[in-house]
């Protein structure tokens, strides 16, 4: 059988290790929502072309109907 202070140092650094690997994992996670939002944000925003400028121009010199 093993020291006892072996087994601990074996156990506390699987312990740290298995932390370490799920702080790594959970930022990938994180980045990835990240880069995805981003991503979404950008392919839901549309350049304005000319017709929207002219629409918004109207909308402004025109009184309501």
């Amino acid at each position: 059988m093993g020291n006892l202070a072996t087994i601990f140092g074996a156990v506390v650094t699987m312990l740290a290790a298995v932390a370490v690997i799920g702080a790594l994992v959970f930022a990938v996670v994180w980045e990835w929502a990240a880069i995805r939002r981003t991503l979404a944000d950008h392919r839901d925003s549309r350049p304005p072309t000319d017709a929207d400028f002219w629409r918004e121009q109207r909308a402004l010199h025109e009184p309501p109907r």
